[in-house]
């Protein structure tokens, strides 16, 4: 039977499990309150796996991409949620966790396979903190929200979670053909006069873009995600399961290629805005012709950081994220029926008042 090695985080001085700390950026032990850079964990973490090596030269050597892969596949758990089905990942310290979407408590079903292991992640920079405050001034007075909402239960189902994202980069080649026209006019006493030039327009371009992204989940609203880009890519990382202590990752369930039919809907969009801006010296532009042909692609699979909030109300699900590295908030609310209710007929009644009121003025003695 082969040996199965699993990196485990704990803190060297009290053997307690290490979290990745938002605020501070270290790892931080919060049973006796030691910090560690990333540095000092990734030396601490090589030199055991030099001796896990030494012990083992008999073994054959893997290459470094099959080390990580290796690696990745020990380290990761997968849980499995019995309520909605939903595939966390976590680290395998993850003694227990709840479901992001139902908020069931998650039971470990698995390990993951190497294929799901990202490329690249960008760890959390916001709190627990500026999320909830985030939270209570997004929903500040709204006062149709069902009662409940805004809740100190409520508020602790806000998750940090890394949301599977497909990257793409690329070059492409761009080109626009249409018929322009400049019109220009004047006015001679009661006459007015229009000139109209027209032009055959042709404009050709090299557009890169880079990481364009699609979220890979297919349980979380692709706008609501657009909604709180960007993200800030000079914060991007290479992979390393050590960031997911106390968080979790979903598990992508939509393929690269489906992934690909939206970015390339976004690299177009923003390619075709280019040529007309580019042929803005024209009145109007008809006959618009465009085409957009890729030179070179290239694809990373990365995990974003979001916390995250679900509430299902009357059998709807409404998100509410905030951009774990930039803050920026989005959300759906749910708006409650009998609050919405009494607020109408609120409004009626005071119309009616009003208007017993002015007619009383009018016919009264």
């Amino acid at each position: 039977m082969d040996k199965v090695h699993t990196l485990s985080y704990q803190c060297p001085n009290c053997n307690a499990a290490l979290e990745f700390d938002n605020a501070t950026g270290k790892f931080k032990c919060f049973y006796c309150d030691s910090m560690f850079s990333e540095a000092e964990i990734k030396a601490l973490f090589e030199a055991r796996d030099d001796a896990v090596n030494l012990e083992e030269s008999a073994e054959p050597e893997l290459t470094e991409e099959q080390q990580e892969t290796e690696e990745f596949t020990g380290q990761s758990a997968l849980y499995s949620c019995p309520n909605c089905g939903a595939a966390v990942i976590c680290d395998t310290l993850t003694a227990s966790t709840r479901c992001h979407f139902c908020h069931t408590p998650v039971i470990l079903s698995g390990r993951l396979s190497g294929e799901y292991k990202p490329d690249l992640i960008i760890p959390f920079a916001t709190t627990r903190d500026v999320a909830e405050q985030k939270f209570y001034e997004y929903t500040k007075g709204k006062f149709l929200l069902p009662r409940g909402f805004r809740s100190e239960a409520q508020i602790k189902n806000i998750s940090a979670l890394y949301v599977p994202y497909w990257l793409k980069s690329g070059l492409v080649d761009a080109n626009l053909t249409a018929t322009g026209k400049t019109i220009r006019t004047w006015r001679v006493g009661d006459v007015r006069y229009t000139h109209t030039k027209v032009y055959h327009v042709e404009r050709e371009a090299e557009f890169s873009f880079v990481r364009v992204p699609c979220d890979g989940s297919k349980r979380i609203d692709d706008s609501l995600m657009e909604s709180i880009e960007p993200f800030i890519y000079n914060g991007v990382r290479p992979f390393n399961m050590s960031y997911l202590s106390g968080c979790a990752a979903e598990k992508y369930d939509v393929k690269k290629e489906e992934a690909a039919e939206r970015i390339d809907e976004r690299v177009q969009s923003a390619s075709n805005d280019e040529l007309r801006r580019m042929a803005s010296v024209y009145n109007t532009l008809e006959d618009v012709r465009t085409t957009i042909n890729y030179r070179s692609q290239n694809y990373a699979y990365a995990l974003l950081p979001v916390w995250f909030l679900n509430y299902t109300y009357k059998d709807k699900d409404y998100g509410f994220a905030v951009n774990g590295q930039t803050g920026t908030t989005f959300g759906e609310l749910p708006v409650s029926k009998l609050k919405l209710f009494f607020y109408g007929a609120g409004i009626f009644l005071a119309v009616l008042i009003i208007a017993f009121v002015i007619l009383s003025l009018f016919f009264g003695d």
